[in-house]
């Protein structure tokens, strides 16, 4: 049986493999940042196409205004995506790589969790905008709308949860929202460090 008060000796070139494999993720990071960069120059190629039949191929009745609004509707999406996966690489990039110097506090990334948060609150955002695209187009007599809706709502409220979770640890959820520090002081906004 090895001594537990002797130092464990460390193979130099094991610790410079497990080091170095930070940078296999250097892959989902050029992946996502191309994607990203794909489906925003997509949708800004669709957004002009859209303001030209707008204005030069299209008539201005009620038909086509409600066109023109689902071609919008699913060019934001489109950008939501592109923006999702820039969050995605740049989250990547700043945990696993190098911090970026001169990155927006809101694309600041310190931790999984945090990245988490961010991807989440882009995701709610791509949800409501796809569900305000099936909105737009629904015919008035459909009910499917209306579970559509409802499951957009679960899993926002789910990702809601899971995203406070998250935060605030599964021990703050069980005791409720006061909670008492080290120095038995009372909070209620509780936070995790």
């Amino acid at each position: 049986m090895a001594d537990p008060t002797r130092p464990v000796k460390r193979d130099p070139l094991a610790d410079r493999v497990v080091a170095g494999s930070r940078y296999l993720t250097i892959a989902a990071v050029v992946g996502s940042f191309l994607a990203s960069i794909t489906v925003q120059v997509y949708g800004l190629i669709r957004a002009v196409a859209n303001a030209w039949d707008a204005f030069v191929v299209r008539d201005f009745s009620d038909e086509a205004a409600k066109e023109v609004l689902v071609d919008a509707v699913s060019t934001i999406d489109l950008f939501l995506l592109g923006t999702i996966l820039f969050v995605f690489s740049i989250g990547f990039f700043q945990l696993f790589i190098e911090e970026v110097p001169n990155v927006p506090r809101s694309l600041k990334v310190e931790s999984l969790a945090d990245l988490k948060a961010k991807l989440t609150g882009v995701v709610i955002v791509a949800l409501v905008v796809a569900f305000l695209g099936q909105a737009v187009e629904w015919d008035g007599q459909s009910t499917a709308i209306v579970a559509l809706g409802l499951g957009i709502g679960v899993v926002i409220l789910s990702l809601g949860f899971v995203t406070r979770y998250l935060e605030v640890g599964p021990s703050v959820l069980e005791r409720g929202s006061a909670v008492v520090d080290d120095e038995g002081s009372k909070s209620d906004n509780p936070t995790r460090d």
